[in-house]
């Protein structure tokens, strides 16, 4: 018998260990759950996404059994990263995009499994393309700009970077801050008039034009403070748009506790709760940013005095709104952490250019720079309407020495 050399022996072993193990990715699903996959691998090639979505239902069906959910991920994710997803380019944006959502749901829910073993490597990768496709955008590039404009240090540029893209927002929306600050005080200012015309049609229909008019007569929109609310709407949109398309690169970021060795350790043993880097959820930071949200909204004056109860109740209402809706979309503390800054600057101008002004004018110190001119209810009415049916004399409002608010001059007794 003729005897191989132990040398020719090495090539053949290696090949036959290749073919037995093969990447890693394709032997990763466990054989014995291909019956629960049926219906989505029929769907692969005739329609990508709705195969991937039943992937997804089997882990819901069985989110209660960590092999078999975990493995339902791990398939999802590999099919949508893969090449049968889609031909175009768009839908292999779509897939890794879905691929790596299902991953990070994966690690957070099922980090013991032996599918998790082979989705770390296989998240990294996924991340890496989907990086790059990200970085051609021009919100891409500003950020990174922000972030490399301090040396990209972990424990600064990248906080820092949020906060200089939230004074930049505020410095461009700030003429129609002060605008809505401005009608905000004239609101306040006219209280008085308001009050005597609710009084004086309380429960009547033309209730509602008697204040018109008085708006009218003083030159004041009360929707003047919805505008500057509404131009906030796209720099908000742009700013998560921003923060979405860098957020792998927030992993390397820290911010107070958040890559302290605590929130390290508390972030293995609570995943999806306490945040190791920027680009994790952290219910402290949440915390943190709702108490800013209630202080911010409590600096907020009521237009009308008699509503100040219910503004209020609103604030907090709105405060734990906010809060529940981060507890359910799970956003990074980087997003968090801008809304943050946002909310302290806007607590400042606040302070700034209503609380203190209207504070001085209290305590006599001056009117906040706005004069409204004595009028009467009639007055304020009167070219508004022309029946003139009350035919009393006008009752005109007096300035309080030492203050802002105004009262009624006493009517003169006839002789």
């Amino acid at each position: 018998m003729k005897i191989v050399p132990p040398k020719a022996w090495i090539p053949a072993f290696l090949l036959l260990g290749l073919l037995a193990i093969g990447p890693a990715r394709a032997q990763s699903p466990n054989p014995k759950y291909d019956s629960l996959y049926a219906q989505a691998q029929k769907l692969e090639d005739a329609r990508p996404s709705d195969a991937y979505n039943a992937f997804i239902q089997v882990k819901n069906e069985h989110s209660k059994e960590p092999d078999l959910a975990s493995d339902a991920l791990l398939r999802a994710a590999e099919f949508a990263s893969g090449p049968r997803y889609g031909a175009t380019e768009a839908m292999h944006v779509e897939g890794n995009q879905k691929a790596h959502d299902a991953l990070k749901q994966l690690l957070q829910q099922y980090p013991t499994t032996e599918a998790a073993k082979v989705a770390e490597p296989m998240q990294a990768e996924i991340e890496r393309r989907i990086d790059r496709h990200n970085s051609q955008f021009i919100s891409y590039k500003i950020i990174d700009f922000f972030v490399a404009l301090t040396g990209r240090k972990p424990g600064f540029s990248y906080w820092f970077a949020l906060l200089l893209i939230a004074i930049v927002v505020k410095l461009i929306t700030l003429p129609l801050t002060l605008r809505m600050y401005k009608s905000q005080r004239e609101m306040q200012k006219l209280q008085p008039i308001l009050k005597e015309v609710q009084e004086k049609y309380k429960g009547k229909p033309e209730l509602g034009q008697k204040t018109m008019e008085v708006y009218k007569e003083h030159g004041i929109s009360p929707f003047a403070s919805c505008l500057p609310m509404l131009v906030q709407l796209p720099f908000l949109w742009w700013v998560y748009d921003v923060i979405r398309l860098y957020e792998f690169h927030f992993a390397n970021g820290t911010f107070l506790w958040i890559g302290s060795p605590m929130s390290q350790q508390l972030s293995r043993q609570f995943p999806g709760s306490f945040a190791a880097n920027l680009g994790q959820f952290d219910i402290g930071l949440l915390a943190l940013y709702a108490a800013s949200n209630y202080i911010t909204m409590k600096l907020t004056p009521s237009p009308d005095p008699t509503q100040a109860s219910q503004q209020k109740q609103m604030s907090v209402m709105m405060t734990i709104m906010m809060f529940w809706m981060f507890m359910l979309y799970r956003w990074s503390a980087a997003f968090m952490l801008y809304w943050l800054a946002l909310n302290l600057v806007t607590a400042w101008q606040q302070y700034t250019y209503i609380y203190k002004p209207s504070k001085r004018a209290r305590t006599g110190g001056g009117d906040g720079g706005l004069v409204i001119p004595s009028t009467t209810v009639e007055s304020a009415t009167e070219k508004a309407s022309s029946n003139g049916s009350n035919g009393r004399s006008p009752r005109e409002l007096t300035p309080v020495p030492g203050g802002n608010t105004m009262r009624p001059r006493p009517r003169r007794k006839k002789r």
